[in-house]
């Protein structure tokens, strides 16, 4: 396989790399994602490219918002090809966006598409690359992204990706983990060019997982599902999903199945108050906290100030949890921007807890 790798990027070399991307307009493309693919190629060409993709998807919404991130895959191992990206220089790519959809798939892209050079690199070598991130968001964007990497260096295989994530150490392997089943269910639905594979249910995946892998391997199994999911609107929708499970699959079962639930984390809370208490926890971990990127940060308080509805212990882990992802989200400044404007002492104590383990894994995150 490393041969053949070599021999691949000498041809791209000889040759000049893929051809200029087609010129198409995103307003002509309705729901072809090819179309899509072919435009946004076309806009990452320009200056500030990506910052260009990332300001129309959220004008447009709809189709190309929605399947962003997974189209810049695409896009972005394009990208490699044609500029004969190097793993040295990978850091010179990334975008500096901390956007989940458009930006974060542009990066996972990039990571894919120097997979070769991670081979030849040995993985843990290669991912100190990612320690030269300018943040804490794109950082675990970075490490996600070798998880997608190590999947294609595998042919898809989830069993020798996971070894290869495990050795870049126990703060990386979780978040890598996330990246190789997120390539898995690509793989299912043909996307990406993934190695094509059938799919067998979340239930039975998870199942056979090794249980530090457990959270990642269910985290986006109903949203990427090859078969439709209904999106999650109460707390019986949760139960429906993750029926009979216990323990840990039922933890993961249920931060997957909120995952499919409204856009608005707010709105995600709410639904989390209401399931049982064992759950509620798991739930939090789901809400989808990157989509306050598009809002004003001095109203990220009024999300982990929802936290006032539950009670006890719940409470506190859901100031714990919210200060992490909030914390990730502005780079650790959260501590001081939001964390004191809490109510109560144990909360803002809980607050600021989060926002200091952000360096650690994040585990179920995106």
């Amino acid at each position: 396989m490393r041969l053949l790798a070599v021999v691949a990027l000498l041809l791209l070399a000889s040759c000049g790399g893929a051809a200029a991307p087609e010129h198409r307009d995103v307003a002509d493309c309705g729901q072809d994602a090819d179309c899509f693919i072919a435009a946004l190629s076309s806009m990452v060409e320009q200056k500030d490219g990506v910052e260009q993709v990332v300001k129309t998807a959220y004008e447009q919404k709809g189709f190309l918002l929605a399947n962003c991130h997974g189209m810049m895959h695409t896009v972005a191992r394009e990208y490699v090809a044609r500029h004969h990206v190097t793993l040295g220089k990978l850091m010179d790519y990334l975008p500096r966006s901390n956007d989940p959809a458009c930006a974060a798939g542009f990066a996972h892209g990039l990571v894919t598409g120097v997979a070769p050079q991670i081979e030849r690199a040995g993985g843990t070598s290669a991912a100190a690359v990612c320690g030269r991130s300018s943040s804490r968001m794109q950082r675990y964007s970075c490490i996600h992204g070798f998880g997608h990497a190590f999947m294609r260096l595998n042919k898809d295989n989830l069993g020798p990706s996971l070894v290869m994530c495990r050795a870049l150490g126990s703060s990386a392997a979780p978040d890598c983990a996330q990246g190789a089943y997120h390539d898995y269910w690509f793989a299912a639905k043909g996307l990406d060019d993934a190695p094509s594979q059938p799919a067998v249910s979340p239930r039975e995946l998870c199942a056979a997982q090794p249980r530090e892998f457990v959270r990642p391997c269910w985290y986006r199994a109903f949203i990427e599902s090859p078969a439709k999911v209904p999106p999650v609107a109460a707390p019986a929708g949760i139960d429906a999903l993750c029926d009979g499970l216990s323990g840990l699959q039922r933890q993961g079962c249920v931060t997957g199945a909120i995952m499919t639930g409204p856009a608005d984390p707010r709105a995600e809370l709410a639904i989390c108050t209401g399931v049982r208490s064992s759950d509620a926890l798991s739930c939090i971990r789901g809400t989808k906290v990157t989509n306050m990127l598009q809002y004003d940060p001095r109203i990220y308080p009024i999300l982990i100030g929802d936290c006032e509805h539950f009670r006890g212990a719940v409470r506190l882990g859901c100031d714990r949890w919210l200060g992490k992802a909030l914390g990730v989200l502005t780079d650790g400044k959260f501590r001081d921007t939001g964390c004191p404007l809490l109510p109560t002492a144990a909360a803002r104590r809980a607050c600021t807890e989060g926002v200091r383990s952000m360096d650690g894994p994040l585990v179920t995150f995106s």
